[in-house]
């Protein structure tokens, strides 16, 4: 995976995820770049701008219970804006439920299979 290909996904999932009016950037960092985790995001709703970050592949946080899936990790991220209107708490529930819509957007319609 390089940026090129990050942007390509991120355009694609950006566009069936009905976020065309959003500016949008995501950008390939390595782990210590990061909090402990596979993704971040940041939002202005008013502005409608984000900032997503997601690891490079082969850079799992130490609590990694599954495989790394930066398409998944993508989606998951962008899944974050739709929610962020109901976001007074980063709560539990929330995350469970856009890992799931993410997991189960990703098996309809992977757009990057690495080989």
């Amino acid at each position: 995976m390089n940026q090129e290909k990050l942007n390509e996904l991120l355009h694609a999932w950006q566009l069936r995820l009905g976020l065309r009016d959003w500016d949008i950037s995501a950008k390939l960092c390595h782990a210590y770049e990061m909090s402990n985790c596979w993704g971040e995001i940041s939002w202005n709703l008013h502005e409608k701008i984000a900032d997503i970050k997601v690891r490079y592949p082969g850079e799992s946080p130490s609590h990694a219970m599954r495989p790394y899936d930066l398409e998944a990790t993508l989606i998951h991220e962008l899944l974050h804006i739709h929610f962020a209107p109901f976001d007074e708490v980063n709560n539990l529930a929330e995350e469970q439920a856009i890992n799931a819509l993410s997991k189960a957007l990703v098996n309809l319609g992977r757009i990057y299979v690495e080989n």
